[in-house]
């Protein structure tokens, strides 16, 4: 009777698992994406983002920017298809904070708050005065359509709110975000006042703006 009651005792205490500490849930420490939102603008902005801590809910995003390709009515008033081209680069960095408990790593809604530069050359056709060597040896001053170029340096910091959600049964994952920013730019054209900077979207805005993105991603 002893020994069967040892032999009870045993069974249940092998039978008992301790549970498993919030540090010993193994999950995604990073995440890679690309924002589609910029793409109209010729922008391809890819994402690094990497968990703080192999429990933490907390992260820090690095998007590296390119910019080449024409330039769209979609981002300047002024913008002709046909001639007018951008080449840029630029860097963000954001530190990301998800809210709540979730039980998928770097995934729900999250706050997050960040940096950014962008460097952009501009290359277009626009009408300015310029001296010509006339037929009769002579300068003179002539207005006409010519080549320029634009140099824009833009500073920007913002506050976002975003959602993030998993594809069911993938590693793929959404993310939405939305907030408000403010941006310092600084411009060098050969025209008399910049062109690009004729609205919010443009390249060489400043001011309040709001900041919003789209990203397609996948968790490592």
């Amino acid at each position: 009777m002893l020994s069967i009651g040892w032999l009870s005792e045993a069974q249940g205490q092998s039978a008992t698992v301790p549970p498993a500490s919030p540090t010993q849930v193994a999950g995604s420490r990073w995440a890679l994406s690309v924002d589609l939102v910029p793409v109209p603008a010729s922008g391809y902005h890819f994402s690094a983002e990497r968990r703080l801590g192999q429990s933490s809910r907390q992260t820090v995003v690095f998007t590296p920017q390119f910019y080449r390709g024409p330039v769209s009515t979609l981002t300047s008033d002024l913008a002709q298809a046909a001639t007018d081209q951008v080449r840029g680069f630029g860097l963000g960095a954001q530190h990301r904070i998800y809210l709540g408990r979730q039980p998928t790593p770097l995934a729900g809604s999250y706050l997050a708050y960040g940096l950014s530069y962008q460097h952009f050359g501009m290359r277009f056709q626009g009408i300015s005065w310029q001296a010509e060597l006339a037929a009769d040896g002579l300068y003179y001053y002539q207005s006409r359509l010519r080549d320029q170029t634009e140099t824009i340096n833009r500073y920007g910091a913002s506050v976002v709110v975003g959602h993030q959600a998993t594809l069911p049964d993938t590693p793929l994952f959404l993310d939405f975000f939305l907030g408000v920013g403010l941006r310092h730019a600084t411009s060098r054209t050969t025209l008399p006042s910049p062109r690009f900077a004729t609205r919010p979207a443009d390249y060489g805005s400043a001011g309040l703006y709001l900041p919003v993105g789209f990203r397609l991603g996948l968790r490592l």
